[in-house]
């Protein structure tokens, strides 16, 4: 997107900076320091217009370029949060649910989403900004339908109920196995030593 005025500037606030800044707000209750930065910086540049006389358009363009950076950190902090989930997800058994069909769409939109942030931050290393800015907010809607179908999802909660009952009856039989080999050892013991 070229910004070559403050409508521009503000358009591409409206439309990006302002809705992943708000669902960063609201995962967390605050915004990072380091995104607030970046606001400052645009603002200072904003203000270059009217109390330093700088050309409109590359205070603007300057202004962007901070909203971009805090943008791009915004969607890797949206990725961190993300894998923070599936690890949660890791103590689910989720090959219960759907038989299996579940855990095979899963892991493929997952794939696809590290792929798409993989190639992100490839552009971004290479300073293709443009195209990174692109792809991350790809991967920003990739995380919204993965979040809709595999985390906020009824599923879930009954694989989880699942998982707890296997793991409590794994860890009954092993507590018996444990008490009756103790008991079958003592006995051993004491015919070995009498």
């Amino acid at each position: 997107m070229t910004i070559k005025n403050q409508k521009d500037l503000y358009t591409f606030y409206n439309n990006y900076i302002k809705p992943i800044y708000c669902e960063i707000e609201a995962r967390e209750n605050e915004i990072p320091t380091e995104l607030l930065f970046e606001i400052h910086s645009a603002f200072d540049h904003i203000k270059r217009i009217y109390i330093d006389n700088q050309k409109e358009e590359e205070a603007c363009q300057k202004a962007a370029s901070h909203l971009k950076r805090g943008v791009l950190d915004a969607y890797k902090l949206k990725l961190k949060y993300f894998n923070t989930e599936i690890k949660n997800l890791n103590k689910i058994d989720i090959s219960l649910i759907d038989n299996g069909l579940f855990l095979r769409n899963y892991s493929k939109e997952k794939l696809k989403i590290i792929e798409v942030a993989k190639k992100a931050r490839l552009d971004e290393s290479n300073e293709n900004i443009e195209q990174a800015f692109e792809q991350w907010f790809e991967v920003s809607l990739l995380i919204d339908g993965f979040e809709k179908d595999f985390i906020k999802t009824d599923k879930l909660e009954w694989a989880k109920k699942k998982t707890n009952k296997i793991l409590t009856k794994s860890n009954i039989m092993s507590w018996i196995i444990g008490f009756v080999s103790g008991i079958i050892s003592g006995i051993i013991v004491y015919i070995l030593t009498k």
